[in-house]
C-alpha cells in the first residue's frame, strides 16, 4: 500500500505534519478567533433580547398607561359634569333664595308704603275734619247771628262727629 501512495505522490511524514498544521491552525483559530467571535456574537444576541424585552415591557408600560389615562379622563369627565351640575343646582337654589328674600323685601317695601300712605289718609282726614269743625262753627255763627260765645261747643262736636261717621 505503500506503493500506491508513493505512485500517488503522497509521503506520510509530510501527510503527518500537514495534519498536524492543521489541527494547530484549528486549534489557534479556534481559541483566538472562534471562540471569541462566539462570545461577542452570544454577547449582541443578548443584547438585542434585552432589548426587545425592554420594548416588550415598555409597550405594555405604554398600554397600561394609555389605559390608566382613559380612566382619569373618564373620572375627570365625570367630577367636571357632577361639578357644573352642583354648581347649576347651587346657582338655582341662590337664584331662587335671592328672589324669595326680594319678594320678602318688595312685601316689606309694600307694608311700609301702605302704613304711609294710610297715616298719610289719617293726618288728611284729620285735618279735614279741623277744617270742618272750623267752617261749621263759622257757619253756626253766621247763621245764629249771635254771639260766638254763645255756639255750643257740644253741637259743634256732634256735627263732626256726624262728618266722622259719614266718612267723606
Amino acid at each position: 500500500m505503500s506503493e500506491l501512495f508513493s505512485e500517488l505522490g503522497i509521503d506520510f511524514r509530510l501527510l503527518l505534519s500537514q495534519g498536524a498544521n492543521f489541527f494547530i491552525v484549528l486549534a489557534a483559530l479556534t481559541f483566538f478567533v472562534y471562540k471569541p467571535l462566539v462570545k461577542i456574537l452570544n454577547e449582541r444576541k443578548a443584547r438585542i433580547e434585552f432589548g426587545l424585552r425592554g420594548a416588550k415591557e415598555a409597550e405594555e408600560r405604554l398600554a397600561g398607561i394609555e389605559t390608566l389615562k382613559e380612566q382619569k379622563i373618564v373620572e375627570a369627565e365625570k367630577n367636571a359634569f357632577e361639578i357644573v351640575k352642583a354648581a347649576e343646582s347651587d346657582a338655582g337654589s341662590r337664584g331662587e333664595r335671592i328672589v324669595a328674600e326680594a319678594e320678602v323685601k318688595a312685601e316689606d317695601i309694600l307694608k311700609k308704603a301702605s302704613l304711609i300712605e294710610e297715616q298719610r289718609r289719617l293726618e288728611a282726614l284729620s285735618k279735614l275734619y279741623e277744617e270742618a269743625r272750623g267752617l261749621m262753627r263759622d257757619a253756626l255763627a253766621k247763621t245764629v247771628a249771635m254771639r260766638p260765645e254763645a255756639i255750643d261747643e257740644a253741637l259743634v262736636n256732634e256735627a263732626a262727629e256726624a262728618l266722622k261717621a259719614e266718612k267723606i
